[in-house]
């Protein structure tokens, strides 16, 4: 993390330290889909909600960044002044419950108060995305580009993101200067990427408003399951059946890799259960040219 934070992501997201991953990514969800911009009308306040729910939600789900929080915050003995504009994450995990005077405490939604009222007129950046794209095996192993559809508010073209036409209200996005809309974003995938790593896109995530930058947009990459190959590090595993006779006496077979074919030879007496090691035919090593290997588990075919 580039720098300490005050704000409680635990609380913010109603979990504990001792959260499971899949309840943390659970609570996310059901936090975002109730505060998604998308889903509120474009509202600001929704927007800001949002930010800090994918903020806590993007380092509590990923081991070293949540370590490494874990850690500022055990050294944070006092922790700084919150600036007013900031929801109070006081309360309870659960509950986000706020002060009402004393040691008084009662339980609230998340974000219960809103933000202090600020200039519509002023630029304000566009909020960050961040979805789970599905990447075959084969292409994250070895890189290659695919494309990715995803919804995200764009400027509105009938007004030109003024949010008024002919001095009126702008029907298309009801003066709000945006509108939700469909883009298709070519994803380059990195050779060798690791499966849950996360890529970072400048500029591509919801648009501005009144001239402010776009926000960003995370694709948290997902292994799509290969009927044939599993990635283990660097190498790929392929089981391969042959015949009983191939398997006594041994000869030449063609298999599949990642990218084409190729022929190795089986040894003779070859019994179920081993193994061969092709090199240079397995996933791409530290986003390199290099390559691990693929190898070859043998089953025997019953006759």
């Amino acid at each position: 993390m580039a720098q300490t934070t005050t704000r409680n992501y635990y609380k913010i997201l109603g979990i504990t330290q001792k959260t499971s991953k899949a309840d943390i990514k659970k609570k996310y969800r059901e936090l975002a889909k109730k505060y998604h911009p998308d889903t509120n009308s474009g509202s600001k306040v929704a927007e800001d909600k949002f930010k800090i729910i994918s903020e806590a939600y993007e380092v509590l789900s990923n081991a070293k960044k949540r370590k490494e929080y874990d850690r500022e915050r055990a050294y944070q003995k006092k922790s700084p002044r919150r600036p007013r504009s900031q929801p109070d994450w006081s309360g309870p995990p659960g509950g986000f419950g706020r002060e009402s005077g004393g040691n008084q405490q009662r339980q609230e939604e998340p974000f219960a108060q809103e933000p202090e009222a600020v200039d519509p007129d002023m630029p304000t950046s566009g909020f960050d995305l961040q979805f789970m794209i599905d990447v075959p095996l084969p292409i994250v192993a070895l890189g290659g580009t695919i494309p990715y559809t995803y919804e995200k508010y764009v400027q509105c073209e009938e007004c030109e993101g003024t949010g008024s036409s002919g001095g009126d209200e702008c029907p298309e996005c009801q003066g709000k200067q945006l509108v939700v809309r469909s883009v298709t974003l070519d994803v380059k995938i990195p050779p060798g990427v690791a499966d849950q790593y996360t890529l970072a896109f400048i500029k591509e995530g919801g648009a501005g408003r009144n001239g402010g930058p776009p926000g960003q947009l995370f694709l948290k990459i997902c292994t799509q399951p290969h009927p044939k190959f599993k990635r283990v590090k660097n190498d790929i595993i392929e089981e391969v059946f042959i015949s009983a006779s191939l398997a006594e006496e041994g000869g030449p077979l063609k298999v599949d890799t990642l990218n084409g074919t190729t022929t190795i030879q089986v040894e003779e007496e070859t019994l179920v259960g081993e193994e061969l090691r092709v090199p240079g035919e397995g996933a791409a090593i530290s986003w390199g040219k290099k390559r691990g290997d693929l190898i070859i588990k043998f089953n025997i075919e019953a006759e």
